[in-house]
């Protein structure tokens, strides 16, 4: 049976967004109950239990997350050392330590858009929404991860939420008028 062990973390997807994953890592645990951080604070659970081995819901609404434990977060493993040093051949200029400066390619066919930061962006959400309007103000390059998928990102500060930019990946971002293959209008369009 999967059970919560002391120090590891666990994650959950979730229910209306693939690419939302929530964490939790545990600090404590009793024969009942469980004690972790999950979103910068410090909360308790009782455990439950079910035929997938043991599971915790720290929230009681409809889409709540549940964290089982067979849900851990896997450390990636590191090359050894021993055939690093045996196997490398001299430095050449690409092996070099990485610079401070994100390069970003972007596809340069008739279906694409160049993004740069400054630049104006509208996201239409549907007709029961207005059009919001915001500012790119930056890019980041998530790496992959054993839960999230990595990819280069836009970051975006949306006229109605000035104090915390959202991450748009660069792929979601397209040219005014665009619509997606069965014709939805709906997205972040560059202005």
């Amino acid at each position: 049976m999967n059970t919560f062990e002391i120090g590891k973390e666990y994650y959950s997807r979730s229910i209306y967004n693939h690419d939302c994953v929530f964490t939790i890592k545990i600090t404590g645990r009793t024969a009942k109950t469980v004690t972790y951080e999950y979103m910068g604070e410090s909360r308790r659970s009782k455990i439950r239990v079910d035929d997938s081995g043991e599971y915790i819901q720290p929230d009681r609404y409809s889409m709540a997350p549940i964290f089982r434990a067979e849900r851990e977060i896997q450390a990636e493993e590191a090359p050894a050392a021993a055939e690093e040093t045996a196997a490398a051949p001299a430095p050449v200029a690409e092996d070099a330590a990485p610079s401070k400066v994100v390069t970003i390619s972007q596809p340069a066919d008739d279906g694409s858009v160049i993004v740069m930061i400054g630049q104006s962006v509208e996201r239409n959400c549907g007709a029961c929404f207005p059009i919001e309007s915001g500012t790119v103000v930056g890019f980041i390059d998530v790496p992959d991860g054993v839960v999230i998928r990595g990819g280069v990102y836009a970051l975006i500060r949306w006229d109605n939420r000035r104090d915390r930019p959202e991450r748009v990946r660069l792929s979601d971002i397209h040219r005014r008028g665009w619509r997606s293959a069965n014709g939805s209008p709906l997205g972040v369009f560059v202005c």
